[in-house]
């Protein structure tokens, strides 16, 4: 199988030996005897082996599998007594290994490999897969299956008529097998380090880009696991546990967690508000910290009120009243063209499988939910601060701060194939980018900036950002950060979220200013893929 290297060649994942152990039905004198000894030196129960036999049996003639990497002290024992167990042989079984596994885990990115099932046996049968075989089944060995699997060798023997091997074929040639294709990254793998210990300990995600070239530079969902506990055997009980883990510890929540994105989508309804020439910098609204729907009071999160504020205050402050009231001046058409125009509800198309596109809620999401007459235009409130149906997930959000970064430029992120497709170019007024991109300083920037306590004091890095504290039905809110910093020609964007976390201020913010110094302050990082 191809090895998988990072952008700087550093290996992540290669291919190491273990001993498996097999046996030959037609050469056992007493199965239940022999089995049983051989339970005992492995320690696997004598059901598993039972089990493995039947489940990798071609005919009685030929060695069935039934252990897999087997350490030398347990192999020793079987070698001791190789009188006793006629039938019982052993070799070794190529499987991965993590060079670099106790610093860069990547677990939900790389992927792990598990025994090929039946129905998938019977779907790939004329593809080279046998059973017994390792494929990928999440991440990028499964994306990357063809590519990095290789082709077996083989060779011809004779059998007779009840398969017993009697004599090689004197006039086929064996086939040597070739090599699987390495696979090479965008992954910064200094990057990567740093923002997994940045994340450790929390139920969290950060997916960091290349704003102008698309390039996932780290992505990371905690909590992980060890790649190394699926190398080797593992009991369905075991497999069971991590299925089962209340921590989600399998679920990639940098694409397929979905999210309410709270006050960070503010800068979708800014935008739509700013391009139909439904606000500007002089349209003001008195926030007093409540505002009065029908029946229902709506609040701002500040309970006593910002005052008068603008659309720069608005967006700095993260003021609800402002954009409770810029909605209503639009209706959800308005809103849905300006969302999807930035990826929203689509996935962004990423080399990774099972990626999740999200909700952005139109009329016609909104009638089959709801019915036409069961919802009101009272519902955009919620949606203009990134509440109610709208899910969005880490990757969307971050390839969103990399659209405003560079001013329109929508290209797919990608971990190893880099885009045919050219990018998009999202066409808006100049002076809607440019005002964007003060407010998002001004967040960060600004003494009453949401984020003012993350800033970067740096002289020549320039950090903008746009804080969300997500509201969640089933907890703690959720708390956001997503932005971009510049230093020179390097771009960089970022989206971090820590479920039931707080605020996005306090929480989400520092951790991601803490991920773009490290980032910055390294001048042996170089953005050139290989």
């Amino acid at each position: 199988r191809g090895n998988i290297f990072d952008r700087n060649g550093n290996v992540l994942a290669a291919n190491t030996s273990v001993y498996a152990i097999y046996v030959v039905k037609d050469e056992l004198t007493n199965p239940v005897k022999e089995l049983s000894q051989v339970s005992g030196y492995l320690d696997i129960p004598l059901k598993t082996l039972k089990q493995n036999m039947k489940k990798n049996s071609r005919n009685r003639f030929l060695p069935s599998r039934i252990a897999r990497d087997v350490k030398v002290e347990k192999l020793s024992l079987l070698e001791e007594h190789k009188n006793e167990l006629p039938g019982v042989i052993y070799s070794t079984l190529p499987v991965r290994y993590y060079p670099m596994q106790d610093s860069v885990r990547a677990s939900h990115l790389l992927g792990y490999l598990r025994e090929i099932g039946p129905s998938e046996l019977s779907r790939k049968g004329g593809r080279g897969y046998a059973g017994g075989d390792f494929i990928g089944a999440s991440g990028l060995e499964h994306f990357y299956e063809s590519h990095l699997m290789g082709d077996k060798g083989h060779y011809y023997q004779q059998v007779d008529a009840l398969g017993r091997e009697a004599g090689e074929v004197s006039d086929r040639e064996p086939v040597p097998a070739i090599p699987g294709n390495d696979l090479y990254l965008t992954i910064d793998s200094k990057l990567q380090v740093e923002v997994e210990k940045t994340l450790d300990g929390l139920k969290a995600s950060s997916v960091v880009l290349n704003a102008s070239t698309g390039e996932v530079l780290a992505m990371v969902s905690k909590p992980d696991f060890r790649l190394s506990d699926f190398a080797g055997f593992m009991e369905t009980k075991e497999w069971q546990s991590f299925q089962n883990s209340k921590e989600d510890l399998l679920l990639n929540r940098a694409i397929i967690g979905r999210y309410p994105p709270g006050s960070a989508m503010k800068l979708i309804t800014a935008i739509a508000g700013l391009e139909e020439k439904l606000t500007n910098l002089d349209w003001t609204v008195e926030c007093t910290g409540n505002y009065y729907y029908g029946d229902r009071v709506f609040r701002c999160w500040r309970e006593d009120g910002h005052g008068i504020v603008n659309i720069s205050r608005a967006v700095k402050e993260s003021c609800n009243i402002y954009f409770y009231q810029l909605i209503q001046l639009m209706n959800i058409d308005t809103w849905y063209q300006y969302a999807t125009l930035f990826g929203f509800g689509s996935k962004t198309g990423i080399d990774l499988p099972e990626e999740k596109s999200g909700i952005a809620p139109s009329r016609k999401f909104m009638d089959r939910k709801y019915g036409k007459r069961g919802w009101t235009s009272g519902t955009l409130l919620n949606i203009s601060i990134g509440q109610g149906d709208l899910l969005v997930t880490p990757l969307q959000m971050s390839r969103f701060a990399s659209i405003l970064a560079t001013k329109g430029k929508n290209i797919t992120p990608w971990v190893a194939s880099r885009p045919d497709a050219q990018a998009n170019k999202i066409s808006l007024r100049e002076s809607t980018w440019e005002l964007i991109h003060e407010m998002m300083f001004n967040v960060v920037n600004e003494t009453d900036g949401t984020a003012y306590n993350s800033r970067i004091e740096s002289t020549s890095i320039k950090f903008y950002g746009k804080t969300g504290t997500a509201q969640n039905p089933l907890g703690e809110n959720h708390a956001w950060f997503i932005g971009f910093a510049k230093k020179g020609s390097q771009t960089i964007s970022i989206s971090l979220i820590v479920e039931n976390g707080g605020t996005g201020g306090s929480i989400a913010a520092p951790l991601a200013s803490k991920i773009m110094r490290s980032y910055f302050n390294d001048e042996s990082q170089n953005l050139v893929i290989r």
